[in-house]
């Protein structure tokens, strides 16, 4: 199967997991959250004043923090079907514009911050949204990224990965029955953690273990249904970013368990 195969598939199953979880609770929504995501590298105040473009925007909880926090111009690109929800879910806040189109695609409108959370892992080929979104950065702008990591997953992905084969090819509704039925072993296993140091206790003890039933379903979901899914090394996720053209690579193990990262491109350097 092609890659642009791969990835229209990927969409299709990201638009139909919005379409089911459309809601933006408690802790999954709040300004903590997007704090705890975006700190050391970033702050809620850079965001304020600033053209920010959110890539892969979803049902749209973080376009909603963004114009919380601030946002000068805001737009929100999502390519699925659930480009609806996110629209639903905006409504109303102004200084927002959509757009449904994958990241490839995205204008060259010269933003401060390209937020793309959440979404490189899953294009099968990430190079040409990176190179994109490099050329839509304004002088001075910079990407934002946050990515599954690969270090210290490596038990969490032979279980994940084994499960996958069949759960990324059911139906909406039964995999959210699985989801319910993982539920009570995820909250076992995060309850564990409090008195051992288990794999993946930081972000149980410091993420999920802080969000309402709703929203740690929907994780579970989310884990459970892309037919691709890549996990990268912080080593090789910095050299994606040099050869598709990006300087001041600022990295962050962020609860052990995923990186995020704050770039500039060619020409346009953070001083």
């Amino acid at each position: 199967m092609g890659t642009n195969n791969k990835w229209t598939e990927v969409i299709e199953d990201f638009g139909k997991q919005w379409a089911r979880y459309t809601e933006n609770r408690g802790y999954y929504g709040s300004k903590a959250a997007l704090d705890s995501l975006i700190e050391p590298l970033l702050n809620a105040q850079s965001i304020r004043n600033k053209q920010i473009a959110d890539v892969g925007a979803g049902a749209g909880r973080y376009t909603r923090l963004f114009h919380e926090a601030g946002a000068g111009a805001i737009l929100a690109m999502e390519p699925s079907t659930a480009f609806e929800v996110l629209k639903r879910n905006t409504a109303g806040l102004g200084r927002i514009d959509y757009l449904q189109e994958p990241a490839e695609n995205i204008p060259p409108l010269g933003f401060d911050i390209i937020f793309c959370i959440g979404v490189l892992q899953f294009i099968p080929d990430p190079r040409p949204a990176l190179r994109a979104m490099g050329r839509a950065l304004g002088p001075g702008g910079r990407l934002f990224l946050w990515v599954y990591g690969k270090e210290n997953n490596g038990l969490y992905l032979m279980f994940v990965r084994l499960l996958r084969i069949f759960s990324s090819r059911l139906p909406s509704q039964a995999l959210s029955y699985l989801s319910h039925w993982l539920l009570p072993m995820a909250d076992l296993y995060a309850f564990g953690c409090r008195f051992m140091r288990l794999p993946l206790s930081d972000y149980l003890l410091d993420y999920f273990s802080k969000l309402d039933l709703y929203s740690r379903k929907l994780v579970i979901y989310d884990q459970l249904n892309p037919r691709i899914a890549k996990y990268y090394c912080g080593t090789e996720l910095r050299d994606l970013l040099r050869t598709c053209g990006f300087v001041n690579i600022r990295m962050h193990h962020r609860l052990g368990y995923s990186w995020s990262v704050l770039a500039s491109c060619k020409g346009g350097e953070q001083p």
